[in-house]
């Protein structure tokens, strides 16, 4: 049996346009302009830009090349290219939706690489954004990510999301924060009133017995700021460790309350609770702490090593915060 043999055009169905070359259209109200394209279904749309794509549903708009769409009312805006989109409702937007998993309803991403399921979630729109992110779940929406997840419902991200997790629901992860896991279960009257960040990694390094400030990715641009209404709990577990020698350690966990009243960041009464976990021979004057500084309305970690000491220092920072108007 040999079968059927077309052109380079195909039509089944009615109320279709077709204009370019080797396209084939099955079923009512498409309009299919791109070449080595197929649109199936009812009132989809493949204008010239949407080349070498599949779309197939119902009421898709699509410009971008080389997309999987299927489902019902995508739209995919020109130079948004090999994607994979299914659904309802879904879109991506701003010429960089390049290389993008889209699965479900009303969701939006404007950046490359992002996985974005569930619904009504935004990913990564704005242009710090890198992509390479995945948020899941419902009504979550951020704004520039790079390279990180949120799971869950409600969550906000923010222009500078890096490489860190956001779980739970109602959650605000700080600006500029590596590698950090924040997680809540709620607010009580904003989002991220109520939340816990854990996994801060902090380093740097020491020369002298002069106390140093020791930040995530080892950059004060990446301290943490106690916003307005703060009430928080930072415990910091610190490690120190001296080149060379005999390679000397010492380790730490100090813990402290800080708190933002109408602008002024101050520390707790009682201060800093600190428990020393180890002190090798030579390291006398090791030491670390934890200070407010309310100029910068921020906490600092403190470590101290001793002079002629190189000393490379890191801690694990948990961070539970309470904001209360």
């Amino acid at each position: 049996m040999a079968g059927y043999k077309f052109g380079n055009k195909a039509n089944f169905g009615e109320n279709t346009t077709l204009s370019g070359s080797f396209q084939y259209v099955l079923g009512s109200g498409n309009s299919n302009s791109a070449d080595y394209t197929a649109v199936g279904g009812l009132s989809n749309t493949a204008v010239s830009t949407a080349e070498e794509s599949l779309v197939w549903g119902s009421g898709s708009q699509v410009s971008g090349s080389n997309n999987l769409v299927v489902g019902g009312s995508h739209v995919i805006e020109n130079a948004c290219d090999f994607n994979i989109v299914g659904g309802t409702t879904c879109s991506g937007t701003g010429g960089g939706f390049d290389g993008n998993l889209m699965c479900g309803g009303n969701l939006k991403s404007t950046n490359r690489y992002n996985l974005t399921v569930g619904t009504n979630n935004i990913n990564d729109t704005d242009f710090n954004g890198l992509g390479g992110h995945i948020v899941g779940g419902k009504a979550n929406t951020l704004s520039g990510s790079n390279y990180g997840l949120m799971i869950g419902s409600g969550n906000t991200g923010p222009t500078d999301f890096h490489n860190g997790i956001q779980l739970g629901q109602e959650g605000v992860v700080q600006d500029n924060k590596y590698g950090a896991i924040s997680t809540s279960a709620g607010k009580f009257a904003a989002v991220g009133d109520a939340q816990l960040t854990t996994h801060l990694v902090y380093r740097g390094q020491t020369t002298n017995n002069t106390a140093t400030v020791i930040y995530n990715q080892a950059n004060s641009a990446a301290k943490w700021l106690l916003a307005a209404n703060d009430s928080v709990i930072v415990k910091a577990t610190v490690i120190g460790r001296k080149a060379g020698d005999a390679g000397q350690s010492a380790a730490y966990e100090v813990i402290a309350a800080f708190k933002n009243q109408g602008g002024t960041s101050t520390i707790g009464t009682t201060g800093v609770t600190k428990r020393v976990l180890n002190e090798d021979t030579g390291t006398t004057n090791y030491d670390a702490t934890l200070a407010v500084n309310n100029t910068d309305d921020t906490f600092e970690l403190k470590v101290t090593g001793d002079t002629g000491h190189n000393v490379n220092w890191m801690a694990h920072v948990e961070v539970m915060v309470l904001n209360v108007a």
